[in-house]
């Protein structure tokens, strides 16, 4: 991932906390500090990056963008949990999210060693990240003011860590997230990194003799 990628996640997770400590009196956060900190690596994080030597380890990149997450995600954890939060769930769910994180810049890296793994994850990126998104944005805007907070309609945008991360940075937000919808994050960045891992093993087609 390009320095200035990470530079920008890092600066957009610390932006409301770093703008509520010098303005005290103007509150930017409605709802979970730690979601807000996390939620610019979920979008900087998996694009589809750069082709990569086959040799080049993919999980050295992959953990040190992750890493660099943390200190964000810890200091929004810290603030939430000064304001009351349940620290269980705060806890399970900000280990999760970073999971999350790392299991789908994983399946980046993974994606950029090989050219199929690469189409293949830029289209799985595109459907289950900006896609799954405009359709719950779409989704809750028609005149008929569907919801995704409807019954059985949360826990599938879940799938989507992006829409995931937004309902739990709404004010309430943690308190209203689901079991389900945390286990399909889980299970949907897996199946992602599992998939862009089966494309770039040895012996595929493209790099048969």
């Amino acid at each position: 991932m390009a320095a200035r990628q990470l530079a920008a996640a890092f600066l957009l997770s610390i932006l409301v906390p770093l703008c509520e400590a010098l303005l005290p009196g103007v509150p930017l956060a409605g709802g979970s500090h730690a979601a807000l900190a996390v939620l610019p690596w979920l979008v900087f994080l998996p694009l589809p990056g750069r082709a990569h030597a086959p040799e080049e380890p993919a999980w050295r990149e992959a953990l040190f963008g992750a890493c660099l997450a943390l200190p964000p995600l810890c200091l929004g954890a810290g603030i939430d949990l000064a304001r009351g939060v349940e620290p269980r769930v705060l806890g399970a769910t900000a280990a999760a999210a970073w999971l999350v994180l790392v299991l789908w810049n994983g399946a980046a890296e993974c994606a950029a060693r090989s050219e199929r793994a690469r189409s293949a994850f830029a289209l799985l990126w595109f459907l289950l990240l900006p896609g799954a998104s405009a359709l719950c944005f779409a989704l809750a805007w028609v005149p008929l003011r569907a919801s995704t907070s409807a019954p059985g309609r949360a826990p599938l945008f879940a799938l989507d860590p992006l829409v995931w991360c937004h309902r739990w940075a709404r004010a309430g937000g943690l308190e209203g997230l689901q079991l389900t919808e945390l286990a399909l994050a889980l299970c949907a960045a897996l199946l992602v990194f599992l998939i862009m891992l089966a494309l770039r093993r040895p012996g595929t087609a493209e790099e048969r003799p």
